[in-house]
């Protein structure tokens, strides 16, 4: 018996040996450890609304600030195409992203990204005309063309469910035309019966041409771009994001950041009263513009 409790002490010494050296491996790999890098790299993804050297040129101070400010890394991703950037979302390759309310709706769908924040000034579409066109009212449209930037474009998107749905819908051709500026042109020249734009891009796009046309049909408000993040982004840097965004509101060096990036006057963004709206839009649309 006697042996055997001095075996067993025997056995246990080892293994309290053991338990020594491994917890001094660790002590001594800790210091180790603790030198590797703790940042991480995030990138963030901007819909490509504007020729990517404008959008550096805006985005960079903005991602600049936002890297110093959270301790963490982001980079800038730019898109020459939306597809390439629909696709990418859609497959949550970004971190985060900025987007048209529609497009971050269908990310939404696949990936489940969360709103952070928004400009507070909403958006509307309208349809307008020629100030000497014959056509008065929505209705007065019914089989004529339809001029709009393109079949994605936030402006098609919730006109085109208003011209559809509305009381009085109608059925209409849709021509694309690339930009505001060429929408408007084509309604001038009289190419197309009618033209399709956000209420403020033609002030902000072709304010000249403003006394030229005649809107007959304004869309219901709905919640602008929002800056938003994937749910793999942990929560404490997703609230970290807005505050930091939303303090940028507090210095005029800082609204100028912001409205370089069109997120004027922010605040927080909040799925549920944005853009659920969008559970009920047809947000393909036509895959080509209409003969």
């Amino acid at each position: 018996m006697a042996s055997i409790v001095q075996e067993g002490s025997m056995s246990i010494l080892k293994l309290g040996g053991c338990c020594i050296v491994f917890t001094l491996v660790l002590l001594f790999a800790l210091p180790v450890m603790s030198a590797e890098p703790a940042k991480k790299r995030y990138v963030l993804a901007v819909v490509p609304n504007q020729p990517a050297i404008t959008l550096h040129k805006n985005w960079t101070p903005l991602v600049q600030y936002l890297s110093k400010q959270l301790g963490v890394d982001i980079e800038l991703k730019l898109y020459d195409k939306i597809d390439v950037f629909l696709e990418d979302t859609q497959k949550g390759a970004a971190d985060f992203t900025y987007s048209a309310p529609n497009m971050f709706y269908l990310a939404y769908q696949k990936q489940k990204y969360v709103p952070l924040v928004r400009s507070s000034h909403q958006l509307q579409g309208q349809v307008f005309v020629r100030k000497d066109s014959p056509y008065t009212k929505v209705s007065d449209l019914k089989g004529k063309t339809i001029a709009s930037v393109g079949p994605k474009s936030i402006c098609s998107v919730i006109t085109r469910h208003a011209l559809l749905t509305g009381q009085g819908a109608i059925d209409y051709n849709s021509s694309f035309s690339g930009s505001t500026i060429n929408v408007a042109k084509s309604v001038l020249l009289g190419k197309v019966d009618a033209g399709v734009t956000l209420d403020t891009s033609v002030i902000n796009d072709a304010p000249e041409m403003l006394s030229e046309f005649r809107v007959i049909l304004r869309t219901e408000k709905i919640a602008p771009h929002p800056l938003a993040a994937h749910p793999r982004v942990p929560k404490k840097l997703q609230n970290a994001v807005t505050r930091a965004v939303l303090a940028l509101d507090q210095s005029e060096e800082g609204r100028r950041m912001l409205k370089d990036v069109k997120l004027v006057d922010p605040v927080k963004a909040d799925f549920k009263r944005d853009y659920s709206f969008f559970a009920k839009v047809d947000l393909e649309g036509p895959r080509q513009q209409s003969k």
